[in-house]
């Protein structure tokens, strides 16, 4: 066995990377980005392809060509026309009865916000809700729809489909009645299947990301710190969106219905890039008002409604988001904060993420990305180990050229005064000293903290925690004197103190 110093130090080394949750994440989520394609149903191999699409107000034409992932019907109503090119191994009937057993029956894929009715090489063969030309008369159909086509309606070549359709309950902020993408185009041919939702496999990523949130949601909810609200609002967040997400998988609502659920999806999502940027302000130790988290999460959900396409706007806001928090991170590790590291890389790929197909950003590549940021949320805490305290129990003050030893659990407050520091004891007696709070705050235990620029306390004397109003604070001691507080000291202190410590607080 080799005592190699090189070999010796990587093999800890990798294995620490696995218990400090530094890697594991990351292959968690490049192990997600595979899964839709692994789990993809054949009804969802799309067989033939799409000659032309041509659009008209009437039956007969004329036809004016359209692109499908921007079409939108005048009026609401209208007939497409679509030729298909079949190949003759798709064709149970050209086939022999051995073959044809094993060929499964196709099918016409339709999905988005409109009704349809099918004729197909001049056969009706099925309808997707009821089309008609005025609102009252249509009856919606479902968000998702397959239409069973008979071998015999089939020929080798060029099949034309003839689509009567109405939107009459669309929503105008949707760019096309027609949703999906290339992975699952809202128009295709495929294997026929009996169950028109969309596959679970397509939505696989934010089923298994739900999961996890929800253990997250646990974990988190047991960290008792300054961030336990913000995480647990970040997850929640997710949560929505993931489980309005995957609704479509579970059940084939109405189109009419569909804002519901997109608009839901946009909140949801639109509530974890407000709350990102201050969840990382924690991490860098910057408190801010709590009224501002709940106004602008307001405002974001009435422009995500108004404005749309809702995804848009929340991608959009994402593009904001994400970089104030990585800048926020970044200075949460130049502080030195445990765990900020972490939580830079994952804002880091959560970023990489907003460059990917915008198509599938919501359907799969946000799962993934927030993967490595649930795991820095859910960071173990490392529980200091009880030592025997070596904490100074006497302070040497230099004053005048003379030196004076002081017990510090005499000293009540110290103040910044010009060029020197006033030391205040318990007796009410105030020593001078010529060194500045910081060198002082250093030679005292982790009971004196400087709570504002100018003075350090004794927390042990602290008797209670004031709010002035206006946003101002000041700290009472158990000796009557009063010091104030910076603002960006008050949640910190709360904690430290206990809540029979607070009083008047806001």
């Amino acid at each position: 066995m080799s005592n190699a110093p090189g070999i010796g130090l990587q093999i800890p080394s990798f294995k620490l990377l696995f218990q400090n949750w530094l890697i594991a994440p990351y292959a968690i989520a490049l192990l997600m980005l595979a899964l839709p394609s692994l789990l993809r149903p054949v009804s969802t191999e799309v067989v033939g392809d799409v000659i032309a699409v041509g659009l008209s107000d009437s039956s007969i034409g004329p036809w004016h060509p359209v692109d499908p992932k921007a079409l939108v019907l005048p009026d609401n109503h209208g007939w497409m026309r679509v030729v298909f090119n079949l190949p003759v191994a798709a064709l149970a009937s050209n086939q022999t009865n051995s073959q044809a057993e094993n060929t499964p029956p196709l099918g016409l894929y339709l999905s988005g916000t409109f009704s349809a009715r099918v004729t197909w090489n001049g056969h009706a063969v099925g309808m997707k809700g009821e089309p008609a030309a005025s609102r009252d008369r249509e009856t919606p159909g479902p968000i998702d729809a397959v239409i069973h086509l008979p071998a015999d309606v089939l020929v080798p070549g060029n099949n034309t489909a003839l689509i009567e359709m109405s939107s009459h309950y669309r929503q105008s902020s949707l760019n096309s009645i027609l949703h999906g993408g290339d992975a699952l185009p809202g128009l295709r041919l495929a294997s026929y299947s009996a169950d028109v939702r969309r596959p679970i496999g397509y939505y696989a990523v934010p089923f298994i990301v739900f999961a996890l949130l929800v253990v997250a949601a646990f974990v988190a909810s047991r960290v008792d710190d300054d961030k336990r609200i913000l995480s647990l609002l970040l997850i929640t967040a997710l949560m929505v969106a993931a489980a309005a997400e995957i609704f479509r998988a579970f059940f084939a609502y109405p189109y009419a219905w569909h804002m519901l659920r997109l608009g839901l999806l946009a909140s949801a999502t639109l509530v974890f890039a407000c709350a990102l940027p201050f969840y990382a302000a924690r991490w860098a130790g910057i408190i801010h008002s709590k009224l501002w988290l709940p106004v602008l999460v307001t405002a974001g959900i009435g422009a995500t409604l108004l404005i749309g396409p809702p995804q848009s706007v929340v991608h959009g806001a994402l593009w904001l988001a994400v970089p104030v928090s990585i800048a926020l991170a970044t200075k949460a590790v130049r502080q030195g904060v445990s765990g900020s590291p972490m939580l830079l890389s994952a804002l880091l790929c959560l970023l990489l993420s907003l460059f990917l197909d915008t198509g599938l950003f919501f359907d799969q590549y946000l799962y993934v990305a927030v993967i490595p940021l649930l795991a820095a949320i859910c960071l173990p805490r490392k529980t200091p180990v009880a030592v025997e305290s070596s904490e100074p129990d006497r302070l040497i003050v230099d004053s005048a050229g003379k030196q004076r030893i002081i017990g510090v659990k005499e000293i009540m407050t110290i103040q910044g005064a010009g060029n020197y520091a006033e030391i205040k004891l318990a007796g009410g007696e105030t020593v001078l000293d010529d060194r500045s709070l910081k060198t002082l705050l250093d030679l005292l235990p982790r009971t004196f903290v400087r709570v504002h620029r100018s003075h350090i306390v004794n927390l042990n004397e602290v008797s209670e925690l004031r709010s002035l109003g206006a946003g101002k604070y000041e700290l009472a001691l158990k000796s009557g004197l009063r010091c104030p507080l910076s603002r960006a000291q008050v949640q910190s202190l709360r904690g430290r103190l206990g809540g029979g410590k607070v009083a008047g607080s806001t």
